[in-house]
């Protein structure tokens, strides 16, 4: 229990040489045309992204990738028909009406949005092609329309296809992979991952998030069922928590469930609405710790011999994305690092260790934590 164990600390995880890795960027001009009007969720939160990294020096650095369009087959590994024909008729129909037309109160789509969706999924498909095919390391899949909220039936909060999940269909249909691991660190709970995998053991899905926030979901006793049981791990904070629950998650949760379970692919989900400037949620999360936490991935990625698909979830503050875009691609960049570059938390707050007990008890006999 923390902080007596300490994951990732010794020789085997000092000075190792990432020289060999390869980091690639994923977007497309499709992505902008997902209109949102007057709405968090915009186009503007790309532009920006992309902005901040092409004004840097990791610039030089990556390799950027358009991807193409994905089938509907692909997206029915993970949702219902019915739900890909809503999405289609309602795109239809906004094109029709030259306007949005409302899904629910937080999800809007536009003339474009389906075609966006269906080129966010195939970056996510792309991003695991250039991972198991071609040997790179970090993809960043820069996308949207988000999608760890989309459930098989329906779409919510602001998400229409989940990204995440299909893209691990898609590595398990076409490269016959056996165990994938979707780390979700966007400030909500990924309640349509959750759904998609709850009963599967060939995707762990774990996530931190603010507890008592939208969608409601991601309770500590959700740990799945079934052949799953186990396979979902849930680690909800308090609001106002931050870098130190952040690094407890990292080192204390995902490490040692990692070298456990021993997936042969690594998708995060990227959300930058756990900064402390977000103004959608209430977590304390500094750019730093947003680097910080890709080294810790990709240090357990290195271990492992594996790769990580990153895909873009939320994030509503333009400043504070366009800041842990570029620090997150600095540090799946680096040709090196020390410990100084891994998250190193102070002892957290009475709440989160608690919550951090009564997760290892809720796993007990499954997971060593």
């Amino acid at each position: 229990m923390y902080p007596d164990h300490d994951c990732f600390e010794g020789p085997d995880f000092v000075g190792i040489d990432f020289s060999k890795h390869k980091t690639a960027v994923i977007f497309h001009d499709d992505f902008l045309q997902h209109k949102t009007g007057n709405h968090p969720e915009s186009p503007q939160r790309l532009v920006v992204m992309k902005s901040a990294i092409e004004a840097h020096d990791v610039n030089e650095q990556v390799e950027w990738i358009e991807p193409g369009l994905c089938e509907e087959e692909d997206i029915n590994r993970c949702h219902t028909r019915a739900h890909l024909e809503t999405i289609k008729r309602t795109a239809e129909k906004a094109s029709a009406e030259n306007s949005l037309v409302w899904l629910d109160p937080d999800t809007p789509i536009s003339p474009d949005s389906y075609r966006a969706a269906r080129r966010a999924v195939g970056a996510s498909m792309m991003g695991v092609d250039m991972i198991l095919r071609d040997n790179y390391q970090n993809i960043w899949a820069l996308c949207r329309p988000p999608g760890h909220h989309a459930t098989p039936e329906r779409a919510m909060g602001f998400c229409l296809f989940n990204n995440a999940a299909c893209g691990a269909e898609y590595a398990r249909a076409k490269y016959g992979i056996d165990r994938v691991m979707i780390i979700d660190y966007d400030l909500h709970h990924g309640n349509g991952t959750q759904d998609i995998f709850y009963n599967d053991s060939g995707v762990l899905y774990t996530s931190i998030h603010q507890s008592y926030h939208y969608p409601g979901t991601g309770h500590i006793d959700e740990i799945g069922s079934g052949d799953g049981r186990g396979f979902t791990v849930n680690f909800p904070v308090l609001a106002q928590s931050g870098d130190n629950e952040f690094a407890l998650y990292a080192r204390e949760i995902i490490a040692p469930i990692a070298t456990q379970y021993k997936p042969q692919l690594l998708i995060a989900s990227v959300g930058f609405d756990a900064h402390a400037l977000d103004p959608l949620g209430y977590l304390q999360v500094s750019t730093q710790m947003f680097g910080k936490f890709v080294t810790l991935l990709r240090s357990i990625a290195t271990e492992l011999g594996i790769g990580i698909l990153f895909t873009l979830e939320g994030g509503y503050s333009l400043e504070a994305q366009g800041e842990a875009i570029v620090q997150s691609l600095v540090m799946s960049t680096k040709n090196r690092f020390d410990t100084g570059d891994l998250p190193a938390p102070n002892r957290p707050s009475p709440g989160t260790l608690a919550a951090q007990d009564r997760l290892d008890k809720a796993l007990k006999g499954i997971w060593n934590l």
